[in-house]
């Protein structure tokens, strides 16, 4: 962070170096330079010429005192002597004074002149070159748009006729081979259950010969036995009676549905886009094979350039 400032700095010379930009920020460096020079003459300019009226208005005041005191030469008194000597020499200063006054307004007007010339010159010549400049980012911004709009349809098209029936296929493919392992499993307990009902059924025909023959060697049965025969039921008979829950397979949920099935089919049915919307947030687990994450990092990339390129172009466009 500390150092962010001058990076951002000289990123941003980077990017003026490799677009052409720095003959420009040359122009605008000097034009600037020009413009405070410009101040600095106009100021000038304006002393000069406030120095220059003041001059004339003092030294023509000066001369009418004289006229006025020539006009009266034949009263003279001798103040009147010492004043007219007095602004004659003032005079003779005062013309000086003009003189150079006069030579410095000229050079001030010469050089606000001038610094103007040059600094409208400049603002034509920046301008000129930001005009080139930006037909030339035009042309390479247009071309840069419709790669970016080629690479994107070609992406569209590999996603929509390559991958997305392959990611189907898979899907699929996933979805059966887990019915398979669940129906084998199935199967499988089933077998066990058909077993152990087999052997219980051995066991009960075992235990029904043994009852006959202790039916025949005892005729009668006491009413106590019954009751205890009906409090202690036969274990045989209670394992026989067991019974057997098949297992439930889950159907496929709606979002599992959407992935096998057309996109046109879809985009159709507002209730299987919003169920789409939904699952892109879900806890669902999917298999994505490397070449799929490598896929979607490479449409991330070219997004991002496409981005930073249209950024770039808006800041240096406002520049």
């Amino acid at each position: 962070m500390d150092n962010l400032q001058s990076r951002v700095l000289n990123a941003t010379q980077a990017i003026n170096d490799l677009t052409g930009y720095s003959a420009i920020e040359a122009i605008k460096a000097r034009n600037t330079a020009l413009e405070e020079a410009h101040i600095a003459a106009q100021e000038r300019l304006r002393v000069a010429r406030h120095s220059y009226k003041a001059l004339t208005s003092h030294r023509a005041a000066t001369q009418r005192e004289v006229t006025t005191l020539l006009a009266r030469k034949d009263t003279w008194s001798p103040p009147d002597l010492e004043r007219f000597t007095t602004l004659y020499r003032a005079d003779h200063e005062l013309e000086a004074q003009v003189a150079a006054a006069s030579l410095e307004l000229t050079e001030a007007e010469t050089d606000e002149s001038r610094v103007g010339a040059e600094l409208n010159a400049g603002i034509l010549k920046r301008y000129h070159e930001e005009q080139i400049w930006s037909d030339s980012i035009r042309r390479q911004s247009t071309w840069g748009t419709w790669g970016l709009m080629g690479v994107n349809v070609l992406l569209f098209l590999v996603l929509q006729f390559v991958a997305e029936p392959w990611r189907r296929a898979r899907l699929v493919k996933g979805v059966a081979e887990r019915e398979k392992t669940v129906m084998d499993e199935v199967r499988r307990e089933l077998g066990e259950v058909r077993a152990a009902l087999e052997a219980s059924g051995l066991r009960e025909q075992e235990k029904v010969r043994a009852a006959e023959i202790e039916a025949e060697a005892v005729r009668t049965v006491t009413p106590a036995e019954v009751a205890a025969e009906a409090e202690f039921p036969n274990p045989v008979a209670a394992e026989a009676e067991i019974q057997v829950e098949e297992p439930i397979v889950e159907p496929p949920t709606l979002a599992e549905e959407i992935f096998v099935r057309p996109w046109k089919e879809v985009v159709a049915d507002p209730k299987l886009i919003k169920e789409a919307v939904r699952d892109l947030c879900s806890e669902r687990r999917i298999d994505v094979r490397m070449r799929d994450v490598s896929l979607i990092a490479l449409e991330g990339a070219v997004a991002g350039a496409a981005v930073m390129g249209s950024l770039a172009f808006v800041f240096l466009r406002g520049r």
